[in-house]
C-alpha cells in the first residue's frame, strides 16, 4: 500500500493535512525526524521551513492543503501523463468538478459559474495531460447543464451526459462528491450543442431573487431574467438595466 508520510513539527500544518487527506480518502502515516522514511511511503509532506531536514526525494511543501493534495496525486501517479482521464461535472449555479485518472481521484473543486467550468477543465488538463479525455456532465439542472455543455463542446471536448440519480450525498462537499460519482458513470454522447431554454419556473425564481438582491426596490423583467438564466448577463447587470429602464419611463412619462 502506498502511503503519504506526514513529517512536521508544525501542529497546525499537521492537522490541516490530516483533514485534507481524510477528505480525499488518502492513506497516511505520521513520521518522525529521528527515524528513516518507511519503504511503503510514496511521498512526504512537510513545511518549507523543515524541507532541508527531510531525507527523501519526493517531498511536498505546498501551504494550501488542496494544492498539496494535487501535488501528492502527481507524485503517486509517478509524474506520468494519465492514460485515461475522466472529468465529472455536477451542473448547477456553482458546478462541482472532479478529475479521475485510472479510477483515482486527482482533484475536485467547485467552479464559480457554469461558464467557469471550461477554465477549471483547462487547468486540469495542464496539470494532468492525457491523450484520452472524456468529460461527463450530469443531466440535472438543464439550463445550467446546457450552458456548461455548449462551452465545452465549442472547445472540442468529448462529452457525455450522465443520469445523475443517486449521485447526491450528504456531506460537507456534496457538489464535489456528486462530480466524482458522475465521472465514474458512463453516459450517452449527444451529437451536437444543447438548447438553452430556461423554464418559466426558472424565470420566476430569478425575478424573485432580483427583488431580494435589490431589497424590494424592483423586479427585473422576464426578458432580463431569461438573459440571466442563459448566462448572457449577470444579476447585477440585469438590475442595473431594469433601473435604467424605469428611469427612462419616468422621464418620458410612460406608464410602467
Amino acid at each position: 500500500m502506498r502511503l503519504v508520510g506526514l513529517l512536521t513539527e508544525d501542529s497546525r500544518r499537521y492537522y490541516e493535512m490530516i483533514e485534507a487527506l481524510k477528505a480525499e480518502d488518502i492513506e497516511y502515516t505520521s513520521l518522525d525526524f529521528c527515524e528513516p522514511v518507511p519503504s511503503d511511503v510514496s511521498v512526504v509532506v512537510t513545511t518549507e521551513r523543515e524541507r532541508d531536514r527531510v531525507v527523501f526525494d519526493r517531498v511536498v511543501v505546498d501551504d494550501d492543503p488542496a494544492e498539496a493534495v494535487a501535488s501528492i496525486r502527481r507524485f503517486m501517479n509517478g509524474g506520468r501523463p494519465a492514460k485515461d482521464l475522466v472529468i465529472g461535472v455536477d451542473p448547477g449555479h456553482r458546478p462541482g468538478v472532479a478529475a479521475l485518472a485510472d479510477g483515482i481521484v486527482l482533484t475536485r473543486t467547485v467552479a464559480k459559474s457554469p461558464e467557469d467550468v471550461k477554465i477549471v477543465v483547462d487547468g486540469i488538463l495542464r496539470e494532468y495531460p492525457s491523450s484520452n479525455v472524456v468529460i461527463r456532465i450530469g443531466n440535472g439542472d438543464r439550463t445550467n447543464r446546457n450552458r456548461t455543455f455548449n462551452d465545452l463542446w465549442d472547445r472540442g471536448h468529448r462529452l457525455e451526459i450522465v443520469d445523475e440519480r443517486n449521485t447526491t450525498t450528504r456531506s460537507a462537499t456534496p457538489d464535489e462528491d456528486a462530480a466524482v460519482e458522475i465521472a465514474l458513470t458512463p453516459g450517452f454522447r449527444p451529437d451536437g450543442k444543447q438548447k438553452v431554454d430556461p423554464a418559466p419556473g426558472e424565470i420566476r425564481n430569478i425575478q424573485r431573487l432580483s427583488r431580494l438582491q435589490s431589497e424590494g426596490t424592483l423586479t427585473v423583467s422576464k426578458d432580463l431574467a431569461s438573459k440571466v438564466a442563459k448566462g448572457e448577463i449577470s444579476m447585477d447587470q440585469a438590475i442595473s438595466l431594469q433601473r435604467e429602464s424605469a428611469c427612462g419611463d419616468v422621464r418620458t412619462g410612460a406608464r410602467p
